[in-house]
C-alpha cells in the first residue's frame, strides 16, 4: 500500500477533502484510503478552499511566478487565475456565503506588507474588491449575518507559545450589524477561526500547545475540544458541520455534534520524486575553505560535511561522519596532516581531530563548552586554536 504523504491546508466539503501534498491538490473521502492527484503543475498549490455547494475549487496557485488566486472544478480539471497582484504572501480564506466570490487575504495595494486586508474575487475575474473590515486575515461567517475576523493570524506552530503584541486574536459581529468586539482576551495565539452552529471554533494555544477551543459568539463557555500535547493542531478548516485539520503530517476530522476526533489514514499513489537523490554542486553550499599550510591542498565544508583535496591530483577525502552531523570551520593543522573542525555530534558544539593518515576514530574534545562557534584561527606553530563564540567570549 502506498506510503502516507505529509498533509497541510485540508479544506472539506460533507464526505471529500482536498488537501495539499507533494505541492499538489489531492482530493480523499472522509473515510480515508487512496488519495486522487487533482493537480500536476510546476508552481506550488497551496491554500485550497472548497466552495459551499462542493463543486469548485479555490486555491493559491505559482504557475506563473508569484502567488495568485486560481479556481478549477472540484473534481479536477483545468484552473483559471483569477487574480494578478503579484502578493506571494496571498492566501484563500474560503468563500462568500452566496458562493459567488472567492475571499482571500493579501497586502497587495497596502502600505506595508504586514498590513493585510481581506478581498473578493467574482468567479468570473475583474478587480478585486477589498472588505471594509480593515487589518484582518482570517473570516467565517455564521447564521444571521454573523462575522468572526482574525487579526495578526499566524499559524501557532510557527509561534509557540507567542505571547508578544503581534499575537493572533479575533473579533465577532454577533448579528451583522458592523460592530466588531472583541471575542477573548486569552494569554495565546488564536487563529483559524471556523464558525459552526451556535458556536466559534478556533485553535490557541493559551495552555502551552495548539489545540481545538470553542467559545460562544459573545465570547463565553471556553471549551477545549482536543487533547493534544506534542504536535499543534494546525490549518483548521470547516464546510459548516464538521471540522478538519492537520497535525504532524496527519490528518483528522472532528465532529463538534459528538465532540470526537478521527484521523483519516490516506494513501498517495506516487512515485515521491522530491524524495529521490539530489546532485548539486558544492559551490553553491560553499561555507569555509583553508589552505594547507605548504599550498600543496585545501581542506572545505560545504552543506555540513567536511572535505580535503589536493590541488592537482588524488582523491577528494570526506571527513567525519557521512550524514547527520554538521561541520564547520575546518582547518589544517600546524604538522599539515591533521585536521580540526566544529561538530555538533555530542548534541552541541565541540571541537573534532580528524587525522587521515590513522586509522584511529576522530578525536572528540566534548569536555569543553565552546557555546556556539563564530571565528576560529589555528596556529601555525603549535597544537593550539583560538576561538570566539556567541557569547562574545574567546578561547
Amino acid at each position: 500500500m502506498p506510503a502516507q504523504g505529509y498533509v497541510r491546508f485540508p479544506t472539506l466539503y460533507q464526505s471529500s477533502i482536498v488537501l495539499v501534498s507533494e505541492d499538489d491538490l489531492w482530493l480523499v473521502s472522509s473515510s480515508g484510503g487512496r488519495a486522487e492527484r487533482l493537480t500536476a503543475g510546476v508552481g506550488r498549490a497551496s491554500y485550497p478552499r472548497l466552495s459551499p455547494d462542493g463543486q469548485c475549487l479555490a486555491f493559491v496557485g505559482r504557475e506563473e511566478g508569484p502567488g495568485e488566486i486560481y479556481m478549477m472544478p472540484a473534481l479536477g480539471g483545468p484552473a483559471q487565475r483569477l487574480t494578478f497582484q503579484g502578493d506571494s504572501s496571498c492566501r484563500v480564506l474560503g468563500w462568500s456565503p452566496q458562493g459567488d466570490a472567492i475571499l482571500y487575504t493579501s497586502s497587495a495595494g497596502q502600505f506595508d506588507t504586514d498590513y493585510k486586508v481581506i478581498y473578493a474575487i467574482s468567479l468570473k475575474g475583474g478587480l478585486p474588491r477589498q472588505l471594509p473590515f480593515g487589518i484582518a486575515n482570517a473570516i467565517s461567517y455564521g447564521p444571521c449575518g454573523g462575522i468572526v475576523l482574525g487579526r495578526n493570524i499566524e499559524e501557532p506552530a510557527y509561534w509557540k507559545r507567542y505571547r508578544g503584541g503581534r499575537v493572533g486574536h479575533l473579533w465577532c459581529d454577533n448579528d451583522g450589524s458592523g460592530t466588531f468586539q472583541r471575542l477573548l482576551d486569552l494569554a495565546g495565539n488564536l487563529a483559524d477561526p471556523c464558525w459552526v452552529g451556535d458556536r466559534i471554533y478556533f485553535i490557541s494555544d493559551h495552555e502551552g500547545v495548539g489545540n481545538i477551543y470553542s467559545c460562544t459568539p459573545h465570547g463565553e463557555d471556553l471549551c477545549r475540544h482536543t487533547e493534544r500535547n506534542d504536535f499543534y493542531v494546525r490549518h483548521l478548516s470547516t464546510d459548516g458541520q464538521r471540522l478538519v485539520f492537520q497535525a504532524a503530517a496527519d490528518l483528522y476530522l472532528f465532529d463538534p455534534q459528538t465532540d470526537e476526533v478521527r484521523q483519516v489514514d490516506v494513501s498517495f499513489p506516487s512515485q515521491r520524486t522530491q524524495l529521490n537523490r539530489k546532485f548539486v554542486a558544492a559551490e553553491a553550499y560553499l561555507d569555509t575553505v583553508a589552505l594547507h599550510p605548504q599550498g600543496l591542498g585545501i581542506a572545505l565544508t560545504t552543506r555540513g560535511k567536511a572535505f580535503s583535496m589536493s590541488n592537482w591530483e588524488g582523491a577528494v577525502l570526506q571527513h567525519g561522519e557521512l550524514d547527520g552531523v554538521r561541520y564547520r570551520f575546518l582547518e589544517w593543522l600546524n604538522d599539515g596532516k591533521r585536521l580540526v573542525a566544529v561538530c555538533d555530534a555530542p548534541g552541541r558544539e565541540t571541537l573534532v581531530i580528524f587525522d587521515p593518515y590513522s586509522d584511529s576514530e576522530p578525536r572528540l574534545l566534548s569536555e569543553i563548552e565552546l557555546g556556539r562557534v563564530v571565528e576560529m584561527a589555528v596556529s601555525p606553530t603549535h597544537d593550539v586554536v583560538a576561538i570566539a563564540n556567541h557569547r562574545h567570549l574567546a578561547w
